[in-house]
């Protein structure tokens, strides 16, 4: 393989000397991490949480919920982690943060924070 496609090794020996933030970012890809991380510093510790924009059998999905632990999947969720769906709104819900247009975190009223 590595004959075929040199570049291989190079990326291999950058991960072995990467860091642990970056071999995430590489892992679970930027945009991802970098909302992943934007939600795990704002989340209260404890809260539950749902997602919109990831598909449900995606690994993107289980990569999020090992990230965002101790916070746990709800289906009746505190907050709404909206990624890639900027038109996204629901019924009793205010926006609670935002990365940007099409990522950010909504807050349901119709749940109480522990």
């Amino acid at each position: 393989p590595l004959q075929q496609d040199p570049s291989k090794l190079s990326h291999s020996f950058q991960l072995m000397q990467a860091d642990t933030e970056a071999r995430r970012s590489d892992v679970y890809g930027a945009e991802l991490y970098a909302f992943l991380r934007f939600c795990k510093d704002r989340l209260p510790a404890g809260s539950t949480f749902r997602f919109v924009g990831i598909d449900y059998a995606s690994i993107d999905k289980v990569r999020a919920f090992y990230y965002l632990y101790p916070n746990l999947v709800a289906e009746q969720a505190q907050f709404i982690l909206v990624y890639r769906s900027p038109r996204y709104q629901e019924y009793n819900t205010y926006l609670y943060a935002s990365l940007n247009s099409s990522h950010f975190i909504l807050r349901n009223t119709q749940t109480a924070i522990p």
